[in-house]
């Protein structure tokens, strides 16, 4: 069935963004064994204004595993297969939380899309068109073959299916069971919009809301401050923070040692190289000390179990904040951590100090964490007028 090919380079202008393509037949399984069938694959849109010899570089790319007989391999593995593979050797390594997030985007929105199909059929085109669904209000059809319905996903939402579709075929690339590129390389999901808009409370209405956290049995009021005191001060993220033992403060110095993480029942590892850290706790410490004495952790529900941050969120975090008026959707443990990057490149640190300060461990995620106060972008404003705008308020 082998042969050499040079299908010619075709242009579609029956879509919305018309494209180069080259139709190569290629082997597919078929009820009497491999059957030689035509597969259109996309080279490039025409707006991208490649040049002739780009195309036939990418032409020649693609052709390269066809004339060579590799394709029949892609041809026959299934992707539910190479998913499955992927969980199985990859999800393990994962933090509990990366790992609960991509069993469910797996399982919700990648296996009811392209579970069917052979890795041959998966392109960019389809990926890109598969984004643009889920961009939408949509539904899936489920394992029990019952339809779900699903609300349009965000920007994050997107780029975390794409990542996880990339790393499904970076693996399959590094086992040999993929030719050519990874298929998500390139894929653009346009432009970000957030779906819950960033805030952080005022200074005022964070002392409210101090004064309103509440005892419960997830956390005595005076452990639950001190978990929202402690996430203001440092930036820690909540696992980070329910995580922490005594060994890790050091009362003299004024410091908490980064190491180790809580989630819902695990301990494990920080989020990354980045995350463990060093960083100033001032007057804390001490508090922190006294509360963890004698406990294999400082804040403990039960012993030597944190509680859950889920029940931290619903029986602590958003009572107190609906009693003093300022809960909104999204408010929670991470609006503190913002509140501290934020605070913390006010009150003169660089954001480099606040990218090491939060764990980031790209400059660009501390920047998506800051938010500028109102009156501080006032005064700068106003500084800035004030060069060229005498006192009578005419423009020099």
């Amino acid at each position: 069935m082998k042969r050499w090919q040079d299908p010619p380079i075709e242009i579609r202008r029956d879509v919305p963004r018309p494209y180069y393509f080259i139709r190569p037949y290629v082997p597919r399984p078929g009820r009497s064994g491999l059957e030689r069938k035509q597969k259109r694959i996309p080279l490039g849109f025409v707006d991208e204004k490649l040049s002739a010899r780009a195309l036939q570089a990418r032409k020649q790319e693609i052709m390269a595993p066809i004339n060579a007989g590799k394709l029949i391999l892609q041809a026959q593995i299934p992707f539910s297969q190479l998913a499955e593979k992927y969980r199985e050797a990859r999800l393990p390594k994962l933090s509990a939380a990366a790992r609960e997030r991509y069993e469910s985007q797996i399982e919700n929105h990648i296996l009811p899309v392209f579970g069917k199909a052979e890795l041959a059929d998966i392109d960019r085109q389809s990926i890109e068109a598969w984004l643009n669904r889920e961009s939408a209000a949509h539904d899936h059809i489920g394992k029990d073959g019952e339809s779900r319905k699903f609300e349009a996903l965000g920007w994050w939402s997107l780029w975390s299916l794409r990542g996880i579709m990339s790393a499904i075929f970076t693996a399959a690339i590094e086992w040999g069971l993929w030719q050519g590129n990874n298929p998500c390389s390139k894929i653009k999901i346009g432009q970000k919009v957030e779906k819950r808009e960033k805030r952080i409370p005022g200074a005022a209405d964070l002392q409210r809301f101090l004064a309103a956290i509440p005892d419960t049995d997830v956390l005595r009021a005076e452990s639950a401050r001190l978990v929202v005191l402690t996430a203001v001060a440092t930036g820690l993220r909540v696992s980070e923070v329910l995580g922490l033992q005594v060994g890790d403060v050091d009362p003299l110095a004024g410091t908490i040692r980064v190491d180790r993480r809580w989630r819902r029942g695990e301990v494990g590892p920080t989020k990354s190289a980045a995350s463990r850290r060093v960083r100033q706790v001032g007057a804390l410490a001490g508090q922190l000390v006294e509360l963890g004495r004698g406990k294999a952790f400082i804040f403990e529900r039960e012993p030597g179990a944190p509680p859950d941050d889920r029940d931290l969120q619903r029986y602590v975090i958003r009572p107190a904040a609906e009693a003093v008026g300022i809960y909104h959707e999204g408010f929670g443990m991470h609006s503190f951590r913002r509140l501290n990057i934020s605070w913390r490149q006010e009150a003169g640190a660089t954001p480099f100090e606040a990218q090491i300060a939060a764990g980031h461990s790209k400059p660009d995620m501390t920047f998506l964490y800051t938010i500028t106060d109102a009156e501080r972008e006032k005064a700068h404003v106003d500084t800035i007028l004030a060069r060229v705008i005498p006192g009578d308020g005419r423009p020099q």
